[in-house]
């Protein structure tokens, strides 16, 4: 029987303490999907976090005189901002949070299909939407929706997880946290 990790305390490790996994530096170079992140979704986050248009107009010349700050901005929309991992505060407290994300193909094949595998706390309902992603020559980008949804009112401590696409070949990871 394999033991969990345990901290310098002894008390049971969470991805806090030991990361989100190992980097495997030849499997970097052939990701198969990567998330692509954009210029406004780290001006979007500067916005969510709550410095306004002007503010951020003044830190980062470059940015386009047609830019401003969504309506509407809050730290809740953070989650949304194209990254691998996804962080969503104050979990319990919202019952369903949804969560976007845009992957891109950059595998050797044009046309695969990749499936999800769901690695969820108890605690938690998770759905991905749709639950396989389909590329072509053509579509080298696919967008998926992944709803979390809280079953019990009584977790006390941060939950921790995993989605991950697969074609056979790639396995792509994002892990998750949802905080209390």
């Amino acid at each position: 029987m394999k033991a969990p990790i345990t901290t310098d305390l002894g008390s049971v490790a969470t991805p806090y303490d030991y990361g989100a996994g190992e980097i495997t530096t030849t499997e970097s170079f052939q990701p198969g999907l990567v998330y692509e992140t954009t210029i406004i979704d780290y001006l979007n986050y500067l916005c969510y976090i709550g410095l306004n248009t002007s503010t951020i107009k003044v830190i980062s010349k470059t940015v386009s005189d047609s830019f401003s700050c969504p309506e509407e901005s809050t730290p809740d929309y953070v989650s949304n901002i194209n990254y691998p991992s996804i962080a969503i505060s104050n979990f319990t407290s919202k019952g369903t949070v949804n969560v976007s994300r845009t992957v891109t193909n950059v595998g050797e094949e044009d046309e695969t299909v990749y499936s999800v595998i769901v690695d969820a706390p108890n605690g938690v309902k998770l759905q991905v939407i749709p639950e396989k992603l389909e590329f072509t020559k053509s579509s080298k980008k696919q967008s998926y929706r992944v709803i979390f949804s809280s079953t019990s009112s009584s977790v006390k401590e941060d939950l921790f997880g995993t989605i991950t696409w697969s074609n056979g070949k790639y396995n792509v990871r994002s892990p998750f946290i949802l905080t209390v």
